[in-house]
């Protein structure tokens, strides 16, 4: 599925064998824009049966402002289902991203989601397994 937004963000969603892959391209500036881009990600999660999901957007050119961020999480905790908890999030970002994308990564875990940030595919598909591995 592909969907486009008005802030000139494409999201397109490949089910694959034991997660899921969410493709995100574009640029993201506002609050505004970043709640809808985190809908719309939950959207296709919610419609799929997968606890892992892997967001591949090292294409995407996030908003630089940390409290946005705080803000995000806060959204994800008041306003988001339950259900967000038993969902392991892997998001690869551009290494340009990587340190503000991290402060997000951070105010997730201190909230209890499992949501983490890499620069790498292969890194982040690991952190599915790594469990497995120990």
């Amino acid at each position: 599925m592909q969907s486009d937004f008005s802030m000139n963000v494409t999201l397109t969603t490949y089910p694959k064998e034991d997660f899921l892959l969410i493709e995100s391209k574009g640029a993201i500036e506002t609050m505004e824009e970043l709640l809808a881009h985190s809908q719309m990600i939950w959207s296709e999660i919610d419609n799929h049966d997968f606890e892992k999901v892997l967001v591949n957007e090292p294409e995407i050119i996030p908003p630089q402002d940390l409290v946005l961020y705080f803000n995000l999480v806060k959204n994800y905790v008041d306003n988001f289902p339950r259900e967000i908890y038993n969902v392991k999030i892997a998001v690869v970002c551009s290494e340009s991203y990587k340190e503000v994308l991290s402060s997000w990564e951070s105010v997730c875990q201190s909230r209890g989601l499992q949501y983490f940030v890499f620069t790498s595919f292969e890194d982040a598909i690991h952190c599915f397994y790594k469990d497995d591995d120990e």
